[in-house]
């Protein structure tokens, strides 16, 4: 669980990363979604920035994603990168079923490492932003602080491995959970927000 310190700290980052433009930063905490607090950054009229930084119980955060959409024009999503929490590492969990030939037998050893099993809110995010979720990295011995993007796509099943004859052979499908990042850019410049995603100052939306 991200705790109330850490929550802070990536607000006021965020808050920092933004100010110095033409538009107000305004940081808020408010309760749109029953009794959860969420933290808030209002960029200009039309522009908000939802800090990821706790669960969202059901769909609650897409309930909180669709008022922001009504509200405002422009809306990003930061999610908090813990690895514990959110951005959870796959690879330990399923290293057996790439070494036995099993369903993901058609992954390498350097796709499984970039593995992750995300919850339903990077899951929204992704689906609604071309694969896209941006977060918050917090300082650590191996990690400066900063933004970090992500391109996600679903990871595939491959049961090629059971005979077509065995009755209960399912099919090959895509993972609703698991996912496999493929480019990454990490940000420590002055940010602005753009459409759903915030962008280096001045610079063109990540990956585009």
């Amino acid at each position: 669980m991200v705790r109330k310190t850490e929550s802070n700290r990536m607000l006021d980052y965020m808050v920092s990363k933004l100010e110095g433009s033409s538009e107000r930063i305004t940081p808020s905490k408010r309760k749109l979604v029953g009794d959860i607090e969420s933290n808030l950054i209002f960029v200009g009229e039309n522009g908000i920035v939802l800090m990821v930084d706790k669960t969202y119980p059901r769909d609650s955060f897409k309930y909180l994603y669709r008022i922001a959409r009504q509200g405002k024009e422009r809306v990003a999503s930061v999610v908090f990168k813990d690895g514990e929490t959110f951005f959870r590492s796959a690879a330990e969990k399923n290293y057996f079923k790439k070494d036995q030939m099993l369903s993901l037998k058609n992954y390498d050893n350097e796709e499984i490492q970039r593995m992750m099993l995300l919850r339903p809110e990077e899951i929204f995010l992704a689906q609604n932003n071309f694969g896209l979720v941006q977060y918050f990295q917090p300082e650590s011995p191996r990690n400066e602080e900063g933004l970090e993007t992500f391109r996600f796509k679903p990871v595939k099943f491959d049961y090629s491995h059971i005979d077509s004859d065995y009755r209960f052979k399912p099919e090959n499908t895509s993972s609703k959970r698991l996912h496999l990042w493929g480019q990454r850019q990490h940000l420590t410049n002055p940010l602005s927000l753009d459409a759903s995603l915030l962008k280096r100052r001045n610079d063109s939306p990540p990956f585009s």
